[in-house]
């Protein structure tokens, strides 16, 4: 961009910076907080949610991955969810539906890898930014327990996986809608979703995703 360009922009910009820093004057220090409803406790009873969709709360979510280093300790990264539904039927696990896609870019501050865990070495997140798990099925096996039966999308490839899944607790947002909780992990082995040299040394990784979901 050249120099007149530039000074053109930045004369612009002057304006709404003096109208910003005089409304922020007269503006409250933080957004204001929503109207809070009694908040109950949390309810184990999968039943307390009603059906219906529900979409998640990225707030209140996250997903970890251990990764085994040679054998001999775990790593861990943590992940981001972009964006995700369920399809709740607390009467019909059969109906239960879950899609969930996550950011693959890791977060692994302050440790300093030799490797970066982003790097075409290894997620390669240039390529591939995003991974995904669409369920197929959901098999109840006691109350507040299923496995996840589903497609996981990673490096542009898509394999089977399961996840053992855990309800942990029902209740209400800030705004009043019903929320539920739930915790789940697979185990997956990368060396079946890329030939990387880097990928195949470290084979199985433990996923564990939690997340709050919202109806509405």
């Amino acid at each position: 961009m050249g120099m007149t360009w530039g000074r053109l922009i930045a004369m612009a910009a002057i304006p709404a910076g003096i109208a910003g820093f005089v409304h922020a004057q007269g503006a409250p220090a933080t957004a204001p907080m929503p109207p809070a409803v009694a908040m109950a406790p949390a309810s184990k009873d999968p039943a307390a949610a009603p059906a219906g969709r529900y979409n998640v709360d990225l707030e209140h979510s996250s997903v970890v991955a251990r990764v085994l280093h040679r054998g001999m300790s775990y790593n861990v990264l943590r992940f981001g969810v972009r964006q995700g539904t369920l399809q709740w039927d607390p009467a019909n696990a059969g109906a239960i539906a879950l899609d969930v896609t996550v950011d693959a870019k890791p977060f692994y501050a302050p440790i300093v890898y030799k490797i970066p865990p982003e790097s075409a070495q290894s997620l390669n997140v240039a390529a591939y930014p995003e991974a995904r798990f669409v369920s197929r099925s959901v098999r109840q096996t006691t109350p507040g327990h299923a496995l996840i039966d589903g497609d996981l999308t990673l490096m542009g490839v898509t394999k089977p996986a399961t996840i053992e899944a855990e309800l942990v607790g029902v209740g209400r947002s800030m705004e009043g809608a019903p929320t539920a909780g739930f915790t789940g992990s697979m185990v997956i082995d990368t060396a079946q979703f890329t030939q990387t040299q880097m990928s195949r040394m470290v084979g199985k990784v433990t996923v564990v995703l939690d997340a709050e979901f919202i109806k509405g």
